[in-house]
């Protein structure tokens, strides 16, 4: 049966600390992430963030294995400082911020793919095309070597 209630961050790291008690009793050695997963009926993403932020907080630790990571307390007191931290999770905040992002980007590529933009786009072109044929097509381009090598490499500089 799927429980409906949520639980606030505080909560879940303390039912995760339990767990891991719990396991280190029964089975004499520290859970992996999967276990500490079934032990605690949550999924192992939940039970990733929660131990990552137990880690930052000094309250837990990760042992680093070849094949899966395995977690030991480290001091569980400083979970109590997660206490004050209300950090539930605001879906509708997040998806409220998304969609105006999405909005913003479309409203972008609508913007840069108008008839107008196209229209604006074509006619410099076109200007610039005139232009160089009211010059005759004799425009001399920068060469990149002078660049490089100066031109009036004969002259003698005047300092």
């Amino acid at each position: 049966m799927a429980s409906t209630y949520s639980y606030n961050l505080y909560e879940e790291a303390q039912i995760l600390l339990a767990a891991v008690r719990l396991f280190r009793h029964r089975e004499r050695r520290p859970p992996s992430i999967q276990e500490l997963a079934e032990w605690s009926c949550f999924s192992i993403e939940t039970v990733h963030h929660i131990c990552n932020r137990l880690q930052k907080i000094g309250a837990m630790d990760r042992i680093r294995g070849a094949f899966e990571d395995h977690i030991c307390l480290k001091d569980p007191m400083q979970v109590e400082a997660l206490r004050e931290v209300d950090e539930s999770p605001d879906i509708e905040a997040d998806v409220k911020k998304w969609k105006e992002q999405r909005a913003e980007a479309i409203r972008e590529v609508e913007k840069k793919f108008s008839g107008d933009s196209l229209r604006r786009e074509k006619e410099d072109r076109f200007s610039k095309i005139e232009e160089k044929l009211r010059k005759g097509g004799k425009q001399e381009a920068p060469s990149p070597l002078d660049a490089l090598f100066r031109k009036d490499l004969g002259k003698k500089e005047s300092s």
